[in-house]
């Protein structure tokens, strides 16, 4: 069954690799422009990020009580990571909806790059390590689910484009298109765990070497 599953999983992704080079790069298109937003913050906008950010170390690296609740971070990370993969699913069912699926990727990527880019800036190899331990950890399940997902959401996209050039049968590709979204939404369960419960411990060793 496991083997049966890695062929199709295989299979899938060979068939879409073009689309799947094309997701990739416009995630890093994102990373690249999140990157170069951080040179052309204001003086006073840097100055207060740096505020917050030095207010932030030192909570983490504080004591337990705090330290925001578990439980509802748990919520909140978990509700904003699910509904990415909601709404790109259903925008997956529209034919306008690929340049948003498009603009989400790209939205994840700069996120990322203007953290990991302003965290360097201000911090250095510190802020590396940091950005390391903060990002890296649960991005390494959240980052493929959403290419995974963009991909699919705009293939099937495609396909309803197409539907009346070709005889696929609709509702069986809506039905494996759901099923891999569905899945998509257990990796993101997964990198909600470890953004809650792992990153954490880490980001309070880096915290407590920053604000020494």
């Amino acid at each position: 069954m496991l083997k049966l599953v890695r062929k199709n999983a295989a299979d899938y992704v060979r068939a879409n690799i073009v689309a799947y080079f094309f997701m990739t790069l416009i995630f890093v298109i994102g990373i690249v422009i999140g990157a170069m937003a951080v040179k052309t913050l204001p003086d006073e906008q840097k100055t207060e990020l740096v505020g917050y950010l030095r207010v932030f170390f030192q909570g983490l690296a504080g004591s337990e009580q705090a330290m925001p609740d578990t439980q509802s971070l748990l919520v909140s990370v978990m509700l904003n990571n699910l509904k990415v993969i909601v709404v790109m699913w259903l925008l997956g069912f529209t034919i306008v909806g690929i340049p948003f699926v498009l603009f989400l990727v790209c939205l994840r990527g700069f996120v990322i790059g203007f953290t990991v880019g302003f965290l360097v800036n201000e911090y250095i190899m510190k802020g590396l390590l940091f950005a390391l331990v903060s990002v890296l950890p649960h991005n390494f399940f959240a980052v493929p689910a959403i290419l995974a997902t963009g991909v699919a959401a705009t293939t099937f996209s495609l396909m309803l484009v197409r539907r009346n050039k070709n005889k696929d049968n609709l509702f069986y590709n809506s039905i494996a298109y759901s099923v891999l979204c569905l899945a998509m939404l257990v990796v993101m369960i997964g990198a909600t765990l470890v953004e809650v419960y792992v990153s954490p411990v880490f980001m309070k060793t880096v915290a407590q070497m920053i604000i020494k």
